[in-house]
């Protein structure tokens, strides 16, 4: 599970990251109060880094449906939920991989329609 988001909070706004991959009994969480961050939002793909774990997943091929969401107390926003639908994850340690999969049973929700690269 992984979720990256616009957080506003007291009139600033950052990217907050909570996630959590559960590997062959261990878990690893991965979240912005742990020092994770975001490198990449770019073509339905997100990457995000935390010390010397990575964690990739992109959309292959999406069933979005529109959804509606809040801005500033409206339900004005578009997002685009694809509540079955294929997409790719790899998690690395260290620099190895430890998975790296395919999978038809994903669900998948984004928002940001302009590529992001982080430094």
């Amino acid at each position: 599970m992984l979720s990256v988001a616009d957080i506003p909070m007291a009139g600033i706004h950052f990217t907050g990251i909570i996630g959590a991959v559960l590997w062959r009994g261990k878990e690893y969480r991965i979240a912005t109060y742990l020092g994770a961050g975001v490198v990449q939002i770019q073509n339905k793909t997100v990457r995000v880094i935390q010390g010397d774990l990575e964690l990739d997943a992109r959309l292959l091929e999406a069933s979005e449906r529109p959804l509606k969401a809040p801005a500033k107390g409206s339900m004005v926003r578009t997002i685009h939920e694809s509540a079955s639908c294929r997409a790719f994850y790899r998690f690395c340690k260290k620099g190895h991989t430890i998975f790296a999969f395919e999978t038809d049973r994903a669900s998948f929700e984004f928002e940001y329609p302009e590529s992001r690269i982080y430094t």
